[in-house]
């Protein structure tokens, strides 16, 4: 039903949009965009517009200012809020309850911040959050100077953009612009992007959702059954997520716009960081430029360099979710792009790599990146370690 709603929705946009005066189309595609938005919290969307205004009035300010020190406190005051927003809403209840195991363990007195927390996390918040940095950022890199907004709507336009709202591709404001009529081939393009991905989702991702699923029971599944479970849920998150994806893209289309591309046949890899160069693109880059390059990048030592790699990805656990499942997950691909970088800092790769060479190293690729989807899909720590230990016999028994 919200699938039909949402084909309606989008078709009736796309014929306003077209329909509209050019010099009104970003009107339309703003309100559209805060409608879709509002229908389902409008005190969310009152939050994030407010937000939005606050990121653009910050930036309109770094255009204007010469002194350094006053920018970079400017900057750091709202990727700060920005984060503080982020943390509140979707991990105050994670450190709650983590404070509170802790204080269970130790036997200390409990903490009254149960009322102070929040009971619905706004949609799409992690997204918001990202591009708003990436905003504050390029403006006060002066990455943006010919792209600026004339307006306060021209940004809000650009943040709320409905397609992209509720699981990216993660937007650049740079390359944000609307085409100036539909082609043909545009709408094709468009009509064609949204059919691949309602054939992900709908009819393949949902078809494995049922074997994937055994993941969340792991005691109650064989070895074999957790195998397939596995290779299940590579599957069912890489068309699920990348069908979406697809859809965002197609729809982004058929309104002028083009949003980045977010995967990449990312199973073919032949190594780590070729898989995360291949999987949720927009996401990777947005870590490389605004996380781990500040961080010092590869110019660094090499064990500066490895935990520079565990934390970033630690915190691409977390932004996944607000459990430790999760950041086990980040961990797990940051000590294998670590271990990677070490190896090649050691060994270096042959030029031309064999046929023989390559499946195995893609081989060892997927299976390295599944074991990670254990720790990604399981509700647990106990219940990821209990998958292992039932699939990997070298693992102790209980």
């Amino acid at each position: 039903m919200l699938g039909v709603l949402y084909a309606l929705f989008l078709a009736a946009t796309v014929a306003v949009h077209w329909i509209a005066p050019q010099r009104l189309r970003g009107a339309v595609l703003l309100a559209a965009s805060l409608l879709f938005y509002a229908s389902a919290s409008p005190r969310h969307a009152l939050l994030i517009v407010g937000l939005g205004l606050a990121v653009w009035l910050a930036c309109e300010a770094l255009r204007r200012s010469e002194l350094q020190s006053r920018r970079t406190a400017l900057v750091a005051a709202l990727c700060g809020l920005c984060v503080a927003v982020l943390a509140y809403f979707k991990y105050a209840r994670f450190l709650v309850e983590t404070v509170d195991s802790v204080r269970f363990y130790w036997q200390l007195p409990a903490l009254p911040a149960s009322g102070l927390l929040p009971l619905t996390v706004p949609l799409g918040i992690s997204f918001f959050t990202f591009e708003f940095i990436h905003y504050l950022v390029d403006v006060y890199r002066g990455k943006t100077a010919r792209e600026q907004p004339h307006t306060a709507a021209d940004f809000l336009k650009f943040a709320l953009f409905f397609p992209t709202l509720l699981a990216g591709p993660i937007k650049r404001f740079q390359q944000f612009s609307a085409a100036s009529r539909l082609l043909p081939a545009d709408a094709a393009y468009g009509l064609g992007r949204l059919a691949l991905g309602v054939v992900k989702k709908v009819l393949l991702a949902d078809t494995v959702a049922g074997l994937a699923s055994r993941l969340a029971v792991p005691d109650q599944v064989t070895t074999h059954g957790l195998w397939l479970a596995t290779y299940a849920y590579a599957l069912q998150i890489y068309l699920d997520f990348s069908g979406y994806s697809d859809m965002a893209i197609g729809a982004a289309r058929l309104l002028g716009y083009q949003v980045p591309e977010n995967f990449n046949w990312p199973y073919l890899s032949t190594s780590l960081p070729e898989f995360w160069r291949r999987w949720h693109i927009s996401l990777s880059t947005w870590i490389r430029d605004y996380l781990f390059i500040p961080l010092g990048g590869s110019r660094v030592a090499a064990w500066r360099n490895s935990v520079n790699l565990l934390l970033v990805m630690a915190l691409c656990g977390l932004w996944h979710g607000p459990a430790w499942h999760f950041v086990a997950w980040g961990l797990w691909h940051g000590a294998g792009l670590a271990a990677t970088r070490l190896w090649r800092r050691r060994f270096a790769a042959p030029v031309a790599p064999s046929l023989g060479r390559r499946v195995v190293a893609g081989l060892l690729t997927f299976h390295f990146v599944c074991l990670g989807w254990v720790l990604f899909a399981t509700p647990s720590l106990a219940a990821a370690w209990t998958a292992f230990r039932r699939m990997v016999p070298i693992f102790p028994p209980s």
